[in-house]
């Protein structure tokens, strides 16, 4: 069976993971003493490490009785309702594990949960603390309920730097075949992404293995164009530049946070038309996670909104 890099890279120990430095100085300590929180909630935006996190936790703490029996994973943006969580969630939680006193209970992203399966979580996790340990994680902090938040013990994940980020990178050259002529881009190609692992191995993953294929990732696109064509109201040329610097960042995410480092620069010449791109910029990163269609189309209503805001 062909697994993905980012499973082969994924930390099985708390050692393994970069970045999010006070989580891994108290996970190491759980390891070492035994003695775990009640619950966990790990935020952060994606690719920061919330569910290799959680997968270290299970991990550790059930030892030898990591197995299906003992663990339950369950994506809460999938399986949003009450009935799931009183009917698969509570169901899971009764039962005592088989070879450990606690079993581990997964929500990734719990933060799609809605409020009555949110309400009835809160009473499963109060119930049943002492046999389990459960692991939240959430993209946005602020849509998971207090009377939730108050039950665990709460870790905000946050990008890695390039060097952070370049340590996990070099695992790819043993464990995945990768040329050895890499190694010296892993920190421009986790830049790149702007400090999200996942793409970053995402795109290690699908570009050629040759030694040159990375050097890619060391060029700094000039902004030049983009402004100008902004500036000058050449829409329709805007918006295939715009649709290239996408496809080239591979998702909508790290293309919004490198047009967000370009806008940037322009804030001492160029103020109002800055302010301006600013507040586009903020509308459309509302969806980034959400939209409902293309990447195409993401890119041509923020051009529509660009043209309707900078001033003629």
């Amino acid at each position: 069976m062909v697994t993905n890099w980012n499973e082969v890279l994924r930390p099985t120990n708390p050692t393994e993971i970069v970045g999010n430095d006070g989580f891994v100085r108290d996970a190491m300590e759980w390891e070492r003493t035994g003695e775990y929180p009640s619950a966990l909630l790990f935020i952060g935006q994606a690719g920061t490490g919330k569910t290799s996190a959680a997968n270290v936790v299970a991990r550790t703490l059930l030892g030898e009785a990591h197995n299906d029996m003992n663990i339950m994973w369950t994506n809460a943006s999938d399986d949003r309702g009450i009935g799931h969580i009183r009917d698969e969630v509570k169901n899971f939680a009764r039962l005592s594990g088989i070879g450990t006193k606690r079993k581990v209970i997964v929500l990734d992203e719990a933060d799609g949960l809605t409020n009555p399966a949110q309400d009835a979580m809160r009473g499963i996790m109060e119930k049943y603390a002492s046999r389990v340990l459960f692991i939240l994680t959430a993209n946005y902090g602020d849509k998971i309920r207090p009377a939730i938040k108050s039950r665990c013990t709460t870790y905000t994940f946050n990008r890695v730097s390039s060097k952070q980020g370049a340590s996990h990178l070099n695992r790819l050259t043993e464990s995945c075949g990768v040329p050895v002529e890499w190694e010296p881009y892993y920190g421009d190609v986790v830049d790149y992404h702007n400090g999200d692992l996942r793409a970053a191995v995402n795109t290690l993953e699908r570009i050629p293995k040759t030694a040159d294929a990375i050097i890619q990732f060391t060029v700094k696109h000039d902004d030049g164009d983009w402004w100008e064509m902004t500036t000058t109201h050449k829409y329709n040329d805007l918006r295939e530049h715009l649709l290239n610097l996408l496809y080239s960042s591979g998702d909508k995410l790290s293309f919004m946070n490198n047009f967000h480092r370009a806008i940037r620069k322009h804030f001492d010449n160029e103020p109002d038309t800055t302010f301006a791109i600013m507040r586009v910029w903020g509308d459309m990163m509302k969806y980034v996670y959400e939209w409902a269609g293309s990447d195409d189309s993401f890119v041509d209503v923020l051009v529509a909104q660009l043209k309707h805001e900078v001033k003629q």
